[in-house]
């Protein structure tokens, strides 16, 4: 068994996730208490050995990334960054070329060079997290004979999505973007491994693609080249994970992924500023955590240097500096820096330093 090397396309603005991604990317929003991109690389580090070489596919917000992940994760994993460039701008926001191009400059920058004989490459997407971790799949491809292995998901929809056919051996032998017609209801849910002459194959169409000329409104897709390989006959098959992925990019599974991380967790109430309140587990709090006259939980993640007081919130995410007085609110994802006053909605969405209060002028 051939080394695998890592690819994660880290570059994407999160526009589902605006207001939000405005002054952060997306990867640096919190989950109980800790991002998003160190619960993968936690998960990463759980499935791969000290010294495993990871390249990061980084645009939007780079600097934050590169110094966040290097800082974290530089004494375990071997690190490269590459930047993958975007083809212009709309208000202020860069325009990526799409996931095919980001994964094309693993081979453009040598990580994964022409003709490559020596790591298989394993690539996932930063805002999907596997319940299950990556060992499954990794384990899965290791003990079986297969060029690749797919992780997907079983959809209700299905004509949203990537999705694949298989055969009696469960050998891919079809994929398709977003169909017009039923394929399958596995969807393709981000993370891909292939062997050392998959990934060749997979990266050769990729670096044709990319010369090719697209519409503004276009992007260069990976799902054409994996079917490429299917194509060339490559056996690749599919990874079904017990338990679901999450995909962050959007705010309600952002929430389903706090629920389900705090339901792992366990707080000690006891390093908290707690007065005439109650708080309901699973629930997390941040440093600083000052709460008073107030029910929080269960499943809340209150960030650093918080106040809440006269509120009682649940199933909702806060980021850090933020207070909360007089809100009666579920559902909601507060960011960074907000003040909240005199609210009684659920589903509430504020992005960072945002102060909204129904308070009238002269109230008490």
């Amino acid at each position: 068994m051939k080394e695998l090397k890592i690819v994660c396309p880290i570059a994407g603005v999160g526009k589902r996730l605006q207001p939000f991604t405005y002054s952060k990317p997306k990867a640096f929003l919190k989950l109980a208490g800790k991002t998003i991109i160190d619960h993968a690389m936690d998960m990463l580090m759980d499935a791969f050995p000290e010294g495993t070489e990871v390249l990061f596919i980084v645009g939007y917000k780079k600097e934050m990334i590169i110094q966040h992940i290097t800082d974290s994760y530089g004494d375990y994993f071997s690190l490269h960054f590459e930047e993958q460039e975007p083809r212009g701008v709309v208000r202020d926001i860069p325009i990526f070329p799409g996931l095919g191009h980001a994964i094309y400059i693993a081979r453009r920058s040598g990580f994964m060079p022409e003709n490559n004989n020596s790591h298989g490459m394993f690539v996932f997407l930063s805002d999907r997290l596997p319940i299950d971790g990556f060992e499954g799949i990794k384990e899965n491809f290791e003990n079986h004979d297969f060029d690749g292995l797919i992780n997907v998901s079983i959809v209700d929809h299905p004509e949203h999505y990537g999705v694949v056919k298989l055969n009696e051996k469960r050998v891919i032998t079809k994929l398709v973007e977003k169909p017009k017609e039923f394929v399958s209801k596995m969807a393709i849910s981000g993370i891909y491994i292939f062997n050392i002459d998959a990934a060749n194959t997979v990266l050769d169409y990729l670096e044709e693609e990319v010369k090719k000329p697209i519409k503004k409104d276009k992007e260069y897709q990976f799902t054409p080249a994996i079917e490429h390989a299917v194509k060339k006959g490559f056996k690749l098959s599919v990874h079904q994970m017990d338990n679901e992925i999450l995909d962050i990019g959007r705010p309600e599974s952002f929430l389903m992924g706090n629920k389900w991380f705090l339901d792992k967790a366990e707080l000690d109430l006891n390093f908290f500023k707690i007065t005439n309140a109650n708080v309901v587990q699973p629930t997390f709090l941040g440093q600083n955590v000052v709460i008073d006259h107030a029910i929080v939980g269960p499943h809340v993640s209150v960030g650093d240097d918080c106040e809440i007081t006269n509120t009682i919130i649940h199933d909702s995410v806060i980021g850090d500096g933020s207070s909360l007085n007089k809100v009666i609110t579920s559902g909601s994802i507060i960011g960074d820096d907000v003040h909240l006053e005199d609210i009684i909605k659920d589903k509430i969405t504020v992005g960072d330093r945002s102060v909204i209060s129904t308070r009238k002028n002269g109230e008490c």
